[in-house]
């Protein structure tokens, strides 16, 4: 696609000094049986790391390389443990201004304890360095230098060379790896991640890879219009995880961030479709918006649609095949066709959910009553085709925007029962399994 390109976006010497706020949280792991590695990790790792003095040229890319350890899972990460059983895939992430990889552990942690080699270089560098395409070289060069590890030294044999490599970074670290996909492009990154980034050129046709971008929308270092910019240019799949009022750094105390980006790793690295399919509960809950194109399996980015399974019943939010506006929806064993399939699309803070076989969306119609039942009508603008998500023990709930009720299955496990709507309780039956089909 050629386009006129626009200035690329950096940030003022005074608002770079903001970028390297620290915080530091407890990453969520998911990873590991004993042997050689040919899916994803179920079971979390110990964490180790190792500290590396490499170079570019005179440019020092000293690399702290984080990976999965032997021992009991949790805690700090232990230097020169020794490696855990396995052959792991390689997932960069690189800091941002005056930061450094300490500074993140909460996330290098979780992606490291998940099952990935994450090399993290400490780099003293600045916004010129990202600009001039020095600091997304050097990121090249650290990339390069770990995949080598593999043929001597501690880590030989662990390290997945064969499938390419991830790419993740925060601020100057996203404005890296969104650098690594377009002007200083490295073909052999096949899954990325920026956060906070802004837009650093078109999109190199060199590299296939799935891109999560993750901004907060009220970032006032790094503009979101910039990095929706960079996420709209992008060819699928992608996806884009947003916190809603969120500042630059707001979301690394938010367990959906590491959540989401530990899952992104698994399903790209690993080719883990469950964890694929957690993704939008991942990212799921107040001041969280989440958008995705990743594909139907057939080759077309189209609409990713999934299955709403009631956690008290275990029946599935069925549109019955009509196409009457106003028909009420239904709940149902699973039949795998495509009543029972939905797109939940986002509409600002709420979504919209459209069934694949109507069309039709699931509606409040207005009703205000405890037990009322849920219907089904064509696209519209109504407050009553809105609905909030709320994750609770996760899963998730609907409110209703209009009627404030409950999406609810009412106890109801005859198949083809009602679907009806109630006000906020802890029962189950207001929670919601979401998967990806």
């Amino acid at each position: 696609m050629t386009m006129q390109r626009r200035t690329f976006l950096s940030v003022s010497a005074a608002g770079a000094a903001g970028l390297g706020l620290g915080l530091l949280g407890v990453g969520q792991a998911l990873a590991a049986p004993v042997g050689t590695l040919a899916t994803a990790p179920t079971t979390p790792f110990a964490v180790g790391v190792r500290r590396y003095n490499w170079t570019r040229g005179s440019r020092p890319c000293t690399t702290y390389v984080y990976y999965p350890a032997t021992g009991t899972a949790g805690g700090n990460p232990v230097t020169d443990a020794p490696v855990a059983n396995g052959v792991f895939p390689v997932y960069n992430f690189t800091h941002g201004y005056q930061s450094s990889p300490q500074n993140s552990l909460f996330i290098i942690r979780a992606l490291a304890s998940a099952g990935f080699i994450v090399p993290a270089p400490h780099f003293n560098h600045n916004p010129s360095d990202v600009g001039n395409g020095e600091t997304p070289k050097d990121v090249s060069q650290v990339i390069t230098n770990t995949l080598a590890l593999n043929t001597s030294g501690p880590l030989a044999g662990h390290i997945n060379t064969s499938i390419g490599v991830g790419v993740s970074g925060h601020s100057l670290g996203g404005m890296t790896t969104h650098g690594l996909l377009t002007r200083w492009a490295d073909s052999r990154i096949i899954s990325a991640n920026p956060q906070s980034c802004t837009d650093q050129g078109t999109p190199s046709s060199s590299i296939s890879a799935k891109v999560l971008f993750v901004h907060g929308d009220r970032d006032d270092l790094t503009g979101y219009s910039s990095a929706r910019q960079a996420y709209n240019e992008m060819t699928w799949p992608k996806a884009f995880l947003t916190f809603v009022g969120g500042s630059h750094t707001s979301f690394w105390s938010d367990q959906r961030f590491p959540r989401t980006v530990v899952d992104w790793a698994r399903w790209t690295m690993y080719g883990d479709t469950a964890a694929r399919d957690r993704l939008p509960a991942d990212a799921a809950g107040s001041n969280t918006r989440w958008e995705a194109q990743l594909g139907d399996g057939g080759g077309n980015p189209g609409t990713t649609y999934v299955t709403i399974r009631n956690a008290a019943t275990g029946l599935f939010i069925d549109g019955r095949g009509t196409t009457d506006n106003g028909a009420d929806v239904g709940q149902s064993s699973n039949s795998g066709n495509a009543n029972q399939q939905w797109a939940i699309e986002n509409t600002g803070s709420y979504v919209r959910i459209r069934n694949r076989a109507t069309n039709l969306y699931i509606d409040g119609m207005g009703r205000t009553t405890n037990g009322a039942n849920a219907g089904q009508w064509a696209s519209g603008s109504s407050n009553n085709q809105q609905w909030s998500r709320v994750t609770t023990g996760g899963n998730l709930r609907f409110r209703n925007r209009a009627t404030g009720l409950y999406l609810d299955g009412m106890g109801r496990t005859t198949n083809d029962a009602n679907l009806g709507q109630y006000n906020d309780s802890s029962s189950t039956n207001q929670q919601w399994t979401i998967t990806g089909v």
